[in-house]
């Protein structure tokens, strides 16, 4: 089931490239603050030359500083940065580091989020057993600690398992566990994951109308919390269930829809991909 990559990568970007959490400080420590934000900022704008500059300014300020949590902050960065363009030699040590960083400092949150980002890894290299663990792991130390958001992130990644593992059925229910848990915390981003995992789910169950009300819901809070990419891969997938269904126009209009957005973040792949089922509608007509 190849649909799987694309919202790994996003669930990547949304668990490893977020907000670092609050470091105190003088100047150095707030600079690199400032700086890891802007590299997250260029990165989600698919500008990664740019971020991959800002990244290693925060982390060259961290060591200087000694500061280990910033680091692996910035590891896991770096990490998702370099899977994103499909650098996996560079991203594994990026996500190892930071594990290990969290192992030190005995810090669950730090090292629940390396977890999650190696299990992420792991599935885009097929290696589902270390996959496997490493979502086991994660769950573990998240219900001992209480943490409910990455216990939810945690479990979307375990449903992305059980479809990659042919058990649309089993994912079903992982995914409406992961999506109680954000809608009790009011997790937009982690609600927006799920929904478009349930429609993945529905559409490999071929319960197509099933799948179009669960993308159209990922769509809606996708563009509430104005996440551009997310929005383009919400309309490409409503395509999709249009074109099952022979709604071509309607899957015509979809595609446009998601191609002017790709081509504003510059996406190669989404230009690419919608452009040939755009060309496929029109072969038909």
């Amino acid at each position: 089931m190849r649909f799987i990559i694309p919202i790994l990568l996003i669930l990547f970007m949304l668990s490893s490239c977020s907000a670092p959490e609050k470091r105190t400080g003088g100047w150095m420590v707030e600079e690199a603050n400032k700086r890891i934000e802007r590299g997250i900022k260029e990165f989600k704008k698919q500008s990664f030359a740019e971020a991959e500059k800002d990244f290693y300014w925060a982390l060259n300020s961290y060591i200087l500083l000694d500061n280990r949590e910033g680091q692996a902050a910035v590891f896991l960065s770096l990490g998702t940065l370099y899977l994103t363009q499909a650098k996996i030699k560079e991203a594994l040590p990026m996500f190892k580091k930071a594990l290990d960083i969290s192992v030190e400092l005995n810090n669950h949150p730090l090292h629940i989020e390396a977890l999650s980002s190696l299990a992420g890894f792991y599935f885009l290299t097929e290696e589902l057993s270390k996959a496997k663990e490493a979502i086991s792991q994660g769950l573990e130390l998240a219900e001992e600690a209480g943490l409910i958001r990455r216990k939810a992130t945690l479990l979307n990644h375990l449903g992305n398992l059980k479809i990659k593992e042919g058990d649309p059925t089993g994912a079903e229910k992982v995914l409406h566990e992961s999506l109680s848990l954000n809608e009790d915390i009011d997790n937009k981003e982690g609600k927006s994951a799920n929904y478009f995992n349930l429609g993945l789910v529905n559409l490999a169950k071929r319960k197509h109308k099933q799948a179009g009300i669960y993308f159209e819901k990922a769509l809606n809070v996708d563009k509430h919390i104005e996440k551009p990419g997310m929005i383009a891969r919400d309309l490409e997938k409503l395509g999709d269930v249009s074109k099952i269904t022979g709604q071509k126009e309607e899957a015509f209009s979809y595609y446009e829809r998601s191609l002017l957005i790709y081509q504003q973040l510059n996406d190669n792949k989404g230009l690419k991909r919608v452009s040939q089922k755009i060309n496929d509608i029109r072969k038909q007509n």
